[in-house]
């Protein structure tokens, strides 16, 4: 029990950290199909405007989502328990690791 209070007080002082390696990952394993579709939308744009939106999409998408999974994870960590906040984690990212393999990123 101790393990799991020690990696309870670590994810919660992490969190930030956390949710960010949660984006990160969901974006490696499905950025291309959010590429392609861009593309497919701004195809008949010229490159100025396609640049534009694909900075767009990409940065402030990006950020928002990160910005999100901060707050969600914030919002966790005030409400579970030690064992069931290091259970949501390590089963978020298994469950990461086999979306990863699905697509054949890993």
């Amino acid at each position: 029990m101790e393990i799991i209070d020690a990696l309870g007080k670590l994810f919660r002082s992490n969190s930030m950290y956390i949710a960010i390696g949660i984006v990160a990952t969901t974006i490696a394993i499905y950025g291309i199909y959010i590429k392609r579709l861009v593309k497919d939308i701004t195809k008949k744009m010229n490159f100025f405007f396609r640049f534009i939106v694909y900075v767009f999409i990409f940065a402030f998408v990006v950020g928002f989502m990160s910005a999100q999974t901060i707050n969600f994870l914030d919002g966790l960590s005030g409400k579970l328990s030690n064992l069931h906040l290091v259970l949501g984690v390590i089963s978020i990212f298994a469950l990461l690791s086999l979306l990863a393999k699905n697509e054949k990123q890993i």
